[in-house]
C-alpha cells in the first residue's frame, strides 16, 4: 500500500472519528433536552389540571370529566388520581404505539417516560394526588427525525472532509511522488534531475542529494563515454580525412570474413590517388586537404545507405570502401558515381592539373578470401584500372570454377528451402560462472545436394532478394515451437535491418509479441550494432515495443563506435555483445586498459551485461575474467551445434 493510501486512510478515519463524536455528543444534547422538555410538560400539566379539580373534589364525575378532556387533548400515556388514603379513584391510559420510527431506533435510544406529581387540594384540605405520565411517541418521533438530519450531514461533511483530505495530501505529497518518479529512474540507470525543488525542508534535502547523486553518475558516465570516444579516434581514426584508419579496415574485415553471416560476402572498391605529394609541395597542405574532405564526404555519401558498409584511409593516397552484402552491380554504381564526382573536383581546381591522377580497383570477397589474398586482388584491378582507358576503374575478374547462379536460381533456391523446411537452427550458448544465460540462434540451408550452407553463403542473397523477412519469421516461428516443447531453455534470436524497416514485418511482429508473450522470460532478441547508426528511431521503437511486453533485448556485434555509445542511455539493451579482439587489443595494452574501464562503467552506469564473443581459449577468457567480464561466448567455450543437442 502506498504512503498517499496509508495517510488519506488515516485521516480518513481521524476526520470520520472526530466528527462521530461530535455527532453523537450532538445526539445525546438533544435527547437529555426532549428528556427535560417530558419532565417540565408533565409537570404543568399535572399542576393545571390539578388546580383546574381543586373546587370539584366532592364531584368525582366532573374531575373524571377533566381527566378525559387533559388526556384526549395532549400526549400522555397515563394519568391517575389517587385518594389520600392510597386508593386510585380514576385512572385514563393508552399503550404506547410509536409509529414512523423503527423499532430498532426505539431499542436502541432508551427514553423514560418522566412521572410529575401535583396535589389535589382545596383550603386544608387534601383530596389526594393527580400523577401525569407523558407519551413518549412524539419524543421518539422527533429524536428520530435529529438522528436523520445529523446522518446525512456525518455523510456530507465526511464526504467533503475526505475529499479536502485527499487533494490536500496530493498536494503535500505532490513532491514525493517526483522523488519517487526520480528514485525508480535511478533503479532503472535513467538520469534524471529534478528542477522542482519542494519548500519542505526534509523533502528538499531529500531531493538535492538524489539530484547531486544523479548529477555525479551523469558526469562519470560523459566523462567515461567521452574518454571511449577520443580511445576510438585515436586507434581507428585517420587524423587527416576523419575516416577509419588501417587498423580499424583490418580489424572490421577480419571479422566479416569470419562472421558466418551475410558479412562474410560483398565487395571492396580501393580508391588510389598519384602525385598529390606534388601537388603539396606547390599549392600547400590546405588544397590537399580539400581533396580530402571532398573525398570523404562524397564516399561517405554513397554508402550511407548500405547496412555494415564503412571507408577506411589506409594511407595518404588510397582509400577503401568496403560493402558487406553487396554485389558487383552495386559496387561498380558506387565507384561510378564516386569516381565522376571526384574527377570533376579535381577538374574544376587547376591545382591539381596535370598533377593528380586516380584509379579505382574493385574486388569481391567471400568466407573463403583472406584479407591479405583480398588485397591482392584489389591492387590487381587497380593496376589494369591505371592502365585502361577513361574512366579508370576495373572489377578483378575471378577465373575460378565456382558455379555462379542469377537472381533467379537464387531467389528460386531460398523460396524453395522455406516451403520444403530445408532451413535448420543451430545453436552457440553464453555461459557464466552461475550458468548459461541463452543460447543464440545461427540459420543454415541445407541445399538441393543436402550439404550444409551456413548463412555466409546465402544471406547476401537473401538481403538482396528481399527474403529476409520470410527467413527472420521463419527462425521466429521455429524458434517458439522449440521453446513451447522444451522448458528452461532461454534463446536469442537475431532480427536484421530490412526486418526492422519493413512495417508489415514490424505490424506482424507486433501480433507475434502478443501471441508468445507467456515466453517473455525465455525468448530475447538481437539487433546489429550496425542498425543503430543507419535507423536509431526504428531501433528505439523496437526496444520501446520489446520491454512493453516484458521481452529484453541486446546488441550484437557492438564495435563501441560514437553513434551506439551516444545512444545506448536511450536504448538501454538487457546486453551488450562485443567481439573480444576490440575487448584485447595486443598492439596497446595500455590503451585499450582505459577503453575498457572505461566501456565497463558505461554499461554498468547503465545496467547492461557485457558479453565477450568469439573467445577462442582459456588464456582469453581468464584475461577478461580479470578485467570484471562475465559472460562469453565463442568455439573455446562451446562449439556451434544443432538446436536442441546436449552441449
Amino acid at each position: 500500500m502506498t504512503l498517499f493510501r496509508q495517510l488519506q486512510i488515516f485521516v480518513t478515519i481521524m476526520l470520520l472519528a472526530v466528527l462521530g463524536i461530535v455527532l453523537q455528543i450532538n445526539f445525546n444534547d438533544t435527547k437529555e433536552y426532549v428528556r427535560n422538555q417530558l419532565y417540565t410538560n408533565a409537570k404543568n400539566t399535572a399542576n393545571s389540571l390539578s388546580l383546574s379539580m381543586s373546587p370539584f373534589m366532592d364531584d368525582l364525575s366532573i374531575m373524571q370529566t377533566m381527566i378525559n378532556a387533559m388526556f384526549d387533548g395532549g400526549y400522555f400515556e397515563e394519568i391517575t388520581l389517587i385518594k389520600q388514603d392510597g386508593t386510585i379513584a380514576y385512572s385514563k391510559s393508552e399503550n404506547i404505539a410509536v409509529e414512523g420510527v423503527p423499532q430498532l431506533f426505539i431499542d436502541m435510544v432508551k427514553l423514560e417516560a418522566p412521572v410529575a406529581e401535583a396535589a389535589v387540594s382545596g383550603g386544608w384540605n387534601i383530596y389526594g394526588t393527580l400523577k401525569v405520565k407523558v407519551h413518549l411517541g412524539h419524543s421518539y418521533l422527533r429524536l428520530w427525525e435529529t438522528f436523520k438530519q445529523l446522518c446525512i450531514w456525518f455523510v456530507v461533511l465526511g464526504g467533503l472532509a475526505s475529499l479536502a483530505s485527499y487533494f490536500i495530501l496530493k498536494l503535500i505529497l505532490f513532491s514525493l511522488d517526483a522523488i519517487k518518479a526520480q528514485a525508480e529512474a535511478v533503479g532503472n540507470n535513467e538520469f534524471i534531475i529534478n528542477e522542482r525543488v519542494p519548500k519542505t525542508p526534509e523533502l528538499r534535502q531529500v531531493v538535492l542529494a538524489i539530484n547531486a547523486m544523479v548529477q555525479k553518475v551523469q558526469t562519470i558516465y560523459n566523462r567515461e563515454v567521452e574518454t571511449l570516444q577520443k580511445y576510438q579516434e585515436l586507434q581507428y581514426r585517420d587524423a587527416q580525412t576523419g575516416l577509419f584508419n588501417r587498423k580499424y579496415f583490418i580489424k572490421q574485415f577480419s571479422n566479416f570474413i569470419a562472421s558466418n553471416d551475410e558479412r562474410s560476402k560483398g565487395e571492396v572498391i580501393l580508391f588510389s590517388f598519384e602525385g598529390l605529394e606534388k601537388v603539396h609541395q606547390i599549392s600547400g597542405f590546405q588544397v590537399v586537404q580539400q581533396l580530402y574532405d571532398f573525398t570523404s564526404a562524397t564516399m561517405k555519401e554513397c554508402t550511407s545507405g548500405k547496412l555494415y558498409s564503412f571507408v577506411s584511409c589506409l594511407n595518404s593516397n588510397d582509400f577503401v570502401i568496403t560493402m558487406p552484402a553487396s554485389d558487383a552491380e552495386e559496387s561498380t554504381l558506387c565507384t561510378k558515381i564516386i569516381y565522376s564526382k571526384i574527377k570533376d573536383f579535381v577538374d574544376a581546381n587547376r591545382e591539381f592539373s596535370g598533377h593528380a591522377e586516380f584509379a579505382a580497383g574493385i574486388v569481391s570477397y567471400n568466407e573463403t578470401d583472406s584479407i591479405s589474398s583480398v588485397l591482392t586482388k584489389a591492387d590487381y584491378a587497380l593496376s589494369a584500372a591505371k592502365n585502361s582507358v577513361e574512366p579508370h576503374f576495373d572489377h578483378f575478374k575471378d577465373d575460378g570454377t565456382k558455379l555462379i547462379l542469377g537472381k533467379l536460381e537464387w531467389k528460386k533456391m531460398i523460396e524453395s528451402a522455406l516451403s520444403d523446411q530445408r532451413f535448420m537452427l543451430t545453436s552457440q550458448p553464453v555461459v557464466s560462472e552461475i550458468g548459461e544465460l541463452h543460447q543464440e540462434i545461427f540459420i543454415n540451408m541445407i541445399d538441393l545436394q543436402g550439404q550444409i550452407q551456413r548463412a555466409g553463403y546465402f544471406m547476401p542473397m537473401v538481403i538482396k532478394l528481399s527474403l529476409a523477412n520470410d527467413v527472420d519469421q521463419y527462425v521466429l516461428r521455429h524458434a517458439t515451437d522449440f521453446l513451447e516443447k522444451n522448458q528452461n531453455i532461454t534463446l536469442a534470436v537475431n532480427v536484421s535491418n530490412d526486418f526492422l524497416k519493413d512495417r508489415e514485418s514490424f505490424t506482424w511482429f507486433r501480433k507475434f509479441l502478443s501471441a508468445v508473450r507467456h515466453l517473455n522470460e525465455r525468448l530475447v532478441f538481437e539487433i546489429p550494432d550496425e542498425a543503430i547508426g543507419k535507423n536509431f528511431d526504428i531501433c528505439l521503437d523496437f526496444s520501446g515495443l520489446l520491454k512493453g511486453t516484458g521481452f529484453k533485448f541486446g546488441i550484437d556485434r557492438f564495435v563501441m563506435n560514437e553513434t551506439s555509445v551516444k545512444y545506448l542511455h536511450l536504448l538501454k539493451p538487457d546486453y551488450i555483445k562485443i567481439e573480444q579482439d576490440y575487448l584485447l587489443d595486443i598492439e596497446n595494452n595500455g590503451d585499450a586498459g582505459v577503453a575498457l574501464n572505461a566501456f565497463l562503467t558505461i554499461t554498468e552506469s547503465l545496467g547492461i551485461k557485457l558479453i565477450a564473443t568469439k573467445i577462442e581459449n582459456d588464456e582469453q577468457k581468464a584475461v577478461l575474467e580479470s578485467r570484471q567480464i562475465k559472460y562469453f561466448q565463442g568455439r573455446g567455450i562451446a562449439d556451434v551445434s544443432p538446436l536442441g543437442d546436449k552441449k
